[in-house]
Order: C-alpha cells, then sequence, then structure tokens
C-alpha cells in the first residue's frame, strides 16, 4: 500500500473505528490545564478586538495581515521549539512535501485572514459561536464526499445546531453594539468555520504518519512563509513604539498562548483523557468569549443570542457525540479548537 498523502489517501472510506491514543490515568493538573484552554481561546476574541485598533490603520484587509505578519513571525519560532523540544523531530518524507504545501496555503493563507476578520467584524458572542461549529460542517464535507455516513442524530444535531446560529445572528441584529461590516463579519465567519472544519478532514492522510503537533508545527511554518512578507507592509505602518502595554499584552497571548500554548495542551489532553473527554472543553469557548466581552468590551447579548449558543451548542454535542455503534466523527483529528 502507498504511504503517500494522495488522492487516493483522500478518497478512500474511513469506515473503521479509529483508535484512541494511548491513555494515561490523568491527574488534577491535566484537568486544570485543559480548563485553561476555553480561557485561552475564549481571551482571544478579545484580544483581537484590541489589536483591530493599531493594526487597522493600514486598512480593513491590510490590517488583518498586517496583524497575522506579526504574529507568525514570534507564533512559528516557538511551534518549531515546542516540536523540538517534545519530539526531536522535525522531518516531513519528500512525498508528503506537495499535500502539505496546499494544505498550509489553504488551512494557514486563507484561513487565517478569514477567521480574524471575522473576529474584527462581529460580536464575540457571534464570532466564537460561528468557528465553534467547525464539528456540524465537518460531519457534512464528510457526508457529501461520501467518506462518512450521516446518522440520524448527526442530522438532528445539525439541524438544531443551524437553529442556533440562527437565533445568535439574528439576536446580533439586535444588539446594543454592532461592529462595522457586521454583515460582512458574520458571512467571513461561517466561512472561516467551514475551513477550520476542512483542516480536520483533510488533516487524516498527515495524521496516519506524523503527531497533530507536527502536523501544526509545518503547515504554520509553511504559511509564514507567504503570511510575513504579504502582511511586512502593513505591519511596518504600526506606531510600535507607542504601542500600549495591553496591545503588547494581545499581540503576545494571540501569537503563543492562542496559538502554541492552548494548542500543546489540547493535544496532550488528547493524549491523556482521550479525544471525546477532551473536546467537552471545547464548548466553553463561546461562554467564555462572550462573558469576556460583556464585562471588557461592554458587548452586551441580546437574549435570543444566549439562548441561541445554549441551542447550537447542545445540537454541536447530539451531532458529534456517538455510540458504540455508530459511525465514527473526526476521530482521527478530533481536536478542532474554537479559533487560533
Amino acid at each position: 500500500m502507498s504511504e503517500t498523502c494522495s488522492e487516493h489517501d483522500l478518497s478512500r472510506q474511513n469506515g473503521q473505528a479509529s483508535v484512541e491514543p494511548e491513555q494515561r490515568a490523568p491527574t488534577i493538573w491535566t484537568w486544570v490545564l485543559l480548563a485553561t484552554v476555553p480561557l485561552t481561546w475564549g481571551f482571544n476574541f478579545i484580544s483581537l478586538k484590541v489589536l483591530k485598533e493599531d493594526f487597522g490603520v493600514a486598512g480593513p484587509l491590510a490590517g488583518v495581515y498586517g496583524l497575522l505578519s506579526a504574529r507568525y513571525a514570534l507564533m512559528v519560532v516557538a511551534l518549531m521549539l515546542t516540536l523540538w523540544i517534545v519530539e526531536r523531530d522535525l522531518t516531513i518524507r519528500r512525498e508528503h512535501w506537495r499535500y502539505l504545501l496546499g494544505f498550509a496555503f489553504v488551512v494557514v493563507v486563507i484561513y487565517q485572514g478569514t477567521f480574524t476578520a471575522g473576529v474584527f467584524y462581529t460580536l464575540a458572542a457571534e464570532g466564537a459561536l460561528l468557528i465553534s461549529t467547525a464539528p456540524i460542517w465537518a460531519a457534512l464535507i464528510n457526508h457529501v464526499l461520501g467518506w462518512e455516513r450521516l446518522t440520524r442524530r448527526q442530522t438532528v444535531g445539525t439541524a438544531i445546531g443551524f437553529i442556533g446560529i440562527a437565533a445568535v445572528v439574528f439576536g446580533g441584529l439586535g444588539a446594543r453594539t454592532v461592529p462595522e461590516h457586521h454583515h460582512f463579519g458574520i458571512a467571513i465567519m461561517v466561512l472561516a468555520g467551514i475551513l477550520w472544519a476542512s483542516y480536520a478532514v483533510f488533516s487524516k492522510p498527515l495524521l496516519r504518519h506524523y503527531s497533530p503537533l507536527k502536523v501544526t508545527a509545518w503547515i504554520h511554518t509553511l504559511g509564514a512563509v507567504v503570511l510575513i512578507p504579504l502582511g511586512a507592509p502593513a505591519a511596518l505602518q504600526v506606531d510600535w513604539a507607542n504601542m500600549s502595554l495591553i496591545t503588547w499584552g494581545c499581540l503576545l497571548h494571540f501569537s503563543l498562548l492562542a496559538g502554541v500554548y492552548a494548542f500543546f495542551v489540547w493535544y496532550k489532553g488528547v493524549q491523556v483523557i482521550g479525544s471525546s473527554r477532551t473536546v467537552l472543553f471545547q464548548y466553553c469557548v463561546p461562554v467564555v468569549a462572550t462573558v469576556l466581552a460583556y464585562l471588557l468590551l461592554q458587548e452586551v447579548p441580546t437574549w435570543l443570542q444566549v439562548i441561541g449558543i445554549g441551542v447550537t451548542l447542545f445540537g454541536v454535542n447530539l451531532a458529534v457525540r456517538r455510540r458504540a455503534k455508530d459511525p465514527p466523527i473526526m476521530e482521527d483529528h478530533p481536536e478542532v479548537p474554537g479559533g487560533e
């Protein structure tokens, strides 16, 4: 059997149940560290709102890639250093590079731009909720491609999830503070959720050969080759000398805590307690983002949005939770986070 990440790898049926990572007895620190992940990713939506004020001076699109240029200059060094410390091996087989390059362009260069722009132009509750629907989109993509059968439970969960999304979006129209280009922000964040789901689906061939940490480190490093020079002109327009300590803190959070620390802890959680329990922490991200946006940014969600968040998360949980006889859902790459 060929060991390359070819189109044949993508098109074959993923019917067999995947094997959970070998699990060790979790300690109290496993749960404590995992509890910091939704706090870290939830605060990401606040950090980006703060960073928009300084990086947005270059223009909407230029500001997005200017911020990403600065982020990746810090992030890829930390990621590759973490990979070396943990695995002592940075190698990728020659036959996998072509697939890895195309994969990195879509899920880093394109996705990171859409995600960042989506956060800029949506309410925190909307952005966090829309990106957290990635498991639903992944199930739909697998079903359309014929790789996994959509069960009745998943179909019901998906329908409930979309009802909740509609409630959050329509509820946002009546919010006290609505960002500029609000409708554009919602549309682009929906696209970001689909792209993030694609990351989960199309990373499967690579994850047959490499750890999630190695795949993540390399796709972000390859993406940085495009993102850093692409956003450098806009980044140079930022008044770095007069940036506040809060803005610097948000940049470090966005680059290192959300982009490196949270992913590393998440992967260790999958290794120690399994994907099905680790993914439950993901459901806290929209709640954390909503509460922090209310406390720090005075973004007041409507009751319809609060109800919609609960309905959507219930639908997502129903769509991805499976019984023993159900086909696997995203178990090859269960750690679909809610926004880097």
